[in-house]
């Protein structure tokens, strides 16, 4: 079955508020277990909106990070992060 990858790209506003987001993202992310493939480290933009910060998860499958970003906990999180960052986040399945 392909694995399911959550990615981030945020650039973000308010960093305090943005630390409670990220606590209770992190905390999200207890029960389905993903690994982090690349965050927040050297990049260059080559096209598109820039932003700040880029992280890409890897989840069991496509099915599973859908599931973990329509969370009760992971939507509770997320309107932490209103007024604190914009971003874009896409849900994206392997290739095998």
């Amino acid at each position: 079955m392909p694995k399911g990858y959550l990615i981030a790209h945020v650039s973000i506003s308010d960093a305090t508020a943005y630390a409670a987001y990220a606590k209770a993202a992190g905390d999200a992310m207890k029960n389905f277990s993903p690994k982090v493939i690349a965050s927040s480290g050297q990049y260059e933009n080559l096209e598109g909106e820039a932003h700040e910060r880029h992280v890409v998860f890897e989840f069991d499958s496509f099915a599973e990070a859908k599931r973990f970003y329509e969370s009760p906990e992971y939507q509770a999180a997320k309107a932490l992060r209103a007024g604190a960052a914009t971003g874009t986040f896409v849900i994206l399945e392997g290739t095998s």
